[in-house]
């Protein structure tokens, strides 16, 4: 009704057919008629633009098509309401229409996502890759709304489950980084750990990886330890702890068989010391063992 009051005061749109049909339209969308809703208010714009001479910007356009918006939203039209929150923003809204036109546009970018469908060709298909562009396209020109956090954490995730664990930490850790109140902290604390070790590939890991893996599982234990989470964390570690072992030993081999003894030495002794209780360290044992007495072939062909 406070629409209505607004294009009543306003001389140039003081027009009874268009209080009628904003009413009308508020009706049937609060009645579930979500079709006639969206139909009527289209009548509204159009009939608005041509009192106005094609004035198609203020709070007034704005909150007409914020309706239109929500009643495509009830259909399942979300590329078409997707469409109208541009033109929202492009008509100079109001603060309030702007933050709900944005919180729509979240939940429809979040819906596609997380497998909600789109129509197109008369076809419904998988609609993941535009949701995965609205969000980070709010991400990127709304960074301190209220959904932005939540915006950066299901973004990381989806790059996490579709192997692209690079892209996953990077967001993980920008969430832990500047929302660090967020309540998703901590569970980005955690996958992001997940996303540093799903970048190891064959055996020829790079330790760089098992450092910020390990380096972010234990700052997840060290800053929320009473999460239920922690065995997980600590059984990462154990595996981290495992991958150095398997990895130095490796190195240490490489070096054996060019005689850089001293070199490999130094690898030998770090699993020794790292993961004393393992096998891994007993095969460093006996590694050493066998290259004792042999420094003075270092450097030799």
């Amino acid at each position: 009704m406070l629409l209505i009051t607004v294009f009543q005061s306003a001389p140039a749109v003081a027009d009874k057919e268009l209080s009628a049909l904003i009413q009308e339209a508020s009706l049937a969308l609060e009645s579930g008629r979500a079709a006639e809703a969206a139909a009527l208010y289209e009548d509204v714009i159009d009939l608005y633009l041509y009192e106005t001479d094609g004035n198609a910007t203020g709070p007034i356009i704005s909150k007409v098509r914020l309706d239109l918006t929500r009643a495509l939203v009830e259909m399942r039209q979300y590329d078409d309401a997707l469409r109208i929150t541009e033109d929202i923003f492009d008509s100079d809204p109001g603060p309030q229409t702007l933050a709900e036109s944005l919180q729509i546009r979240f939940n429809i970018g979040f819906s596609y996502l997380t497998g909600s469908t789109r129509r197109l060709f008369g076809l419904e298909v998988s609609a993941e890759r535009r949701g995965l562009e609205v969000l980070n396209e709010l991400i990127k020109d709304y960074p301190f709304m209220d959904f932005t956090d939540d915006a950066i954490f299901h973004c990381g995730n989806w790059y996490l489950k579709n192997d692209s664990p690079e892209d996953a930490e990077r967001y993980f850790t920008r969430l832990i980084r500047e929302y660090p109140e967020s309540e998703w902290s901590a569970a980005s604390q955690l996958l992001a750990g997940d996303a540093s070790m799903a970048q190891l590939k064959g055996v020829d890991y790079d330790l760089g990886i098992l450092v910020s893996a390990e380096r972010h599982y234990r700052r997840y234990l060290r800053l929320f330890p009473g999460q239920g989470d922690s065995a997980r964390a600590r059984e990462k570690l154990s595996d981290i702890r495992l991958f150095k072992a398997r990895r130095r030993i490796a190195i240490a081999d490489f070096y054996i068989r060019i005689k850089k003894f001293g070199s490999a030495r130094i690898y030998l002794e770090k699993v020794i010391q790292e993961a004393a209780e393992t096998p891994e360290a007993q095969e460093a044992r006996e590694v050493l063992d066998s290259i004792r007495g042999k420094k003075e072939e270092e450097g030799t062909q």
